[in-house]
């Protein structure tokens, strides 16, 4: 995205003069300390890299090498911080915390604890899930690092979850009117019972106590399954998360001795149609029809199971 509205533009200046507020609130408990923001960053880098060298830090930190070498110079000369010849790089040096070091660094830990506790306070046991999978959506979509994400079987209540989920994004996204959120609850009444007598299954992917993805395996016949209720978060796509959520109900369905899994999508997702394809899924049907406010064309995906 080369170019972003004005309204996007003043979004983004309003939550950087929040973020600073709430950075300032954080950085102000260090001054109750003899060392600076800066050095307390630094002493906190240099014990979770394990053994850096300047040059790592300066790089972490986005700090002058110049003033990098100042600060060690400092703690060196106050017993805080010890150098050792690398031993995979005979020019450079590694950086150790002393016993002093470690314990300086707990007492500045406790520090910004108590203050990001008195932050977080106000905050419910709902909320606090919300906050660091907002916090880790922004970290990830910024700096196209790896998202953690854990699939596991869905907990009770988790598919409200997974049809509020549905619900926008077929309601929003897809333009479908109100009776295809009756026509979702009929389903997932219908599949809870089956869950119940071990023939179905549902899997979310997990990102820090938030739901991002969904999938499930729907009982329809001794030799044939349904997979139902594949959709991740926009957030989270392409990473390949959907894949291991198919793979995770494929085993099941293997588990199960089923022959033969099927679903029904709609043709208008294009990102779906590759994720299908990539695990061998292969379209058999196409059929345009009228439900739910709306005319689309509806695909059916097969895979045949051999064992």
């Amino acid at each position: 995205m080369e170019q972003v509205s004005r309204e996007i533009n003043e979004q983004i200046r309003s939550f950087n003069r929040f973020y600073s507020e709430v950075l300032g609130l954080l950085d102000r408990s260090a001054e109750k300390t003899p060392y600076s923001i800066a050095e307390a960053r630094m002493l906190s880098e240099i014990k979770r890299l394990g053994t850096p060298t300047a040059s790592d830090i300066s790089r972490e930190l986005k700090i002058d090498p110049g003033h990098v070498s100042r600060l060690i110079r400092y703690f060196e000369t106050h017993g805080i911080l010890a150098r050792e010849r690398s031993p995979v790089d005979g020019r450079a040096y590694i950086l150790k915390l002393t016993a002093d070091g470690e314990r300086i660094l707990r007492s500045l830990e406790k520090i910004t604890d108590a203050a990001s506790a008195r932050l977080l306070a106000p905050l419910s046991e709902c909320e606090m899930p919300l906050l660091l999978h907002s916090m880790g959506v922004v970290q990830s979509l910024l700096s196209k690092a790896p998202t953690k994400v854990t699939v596991r079987p869905a907990k009770m209540g988790e598919l409200g979850v997974v049809a509020l989920r549905h619900m926008d994004f077929y309601g929003g996204g897809q333009g479908f009117d109100m009776s295809f959120e009756t026509s979702l609850f009929d389903v997932m009444a219908r599949f809870l019972k089956n869950r119940m007598s071990g023939h179905g299954q549902a899997w979310v992917a997990d990102h820090r106590g938030v739901v991002v993805g969904s999938v499930a395996i729907d009982h329809t016949d001794r030799n044939t399954a349904r997979l139902r209720w594949l959709l991740v978060s926009p957030g989270f796509r392409r990473r390949g998360i959907g894949r291991r959520l198919i793979e995770e109900a494929l085993l099941f369905c293997r588990e199960r001795r089923y022959r033969k899994v099927f679903l029904l999508t709609f043709q208008k997702i294009a990102e779906a149609r590759e994720l299908f394809d990539s695990v061998g899924l292969y379209l058999v049907e196409e059929e345009t029809r009228e439900a739910w406010g709306r005319s689309f064309t509806e695909e059916r995906w097969e895979l045949a199971l051999t064992y």
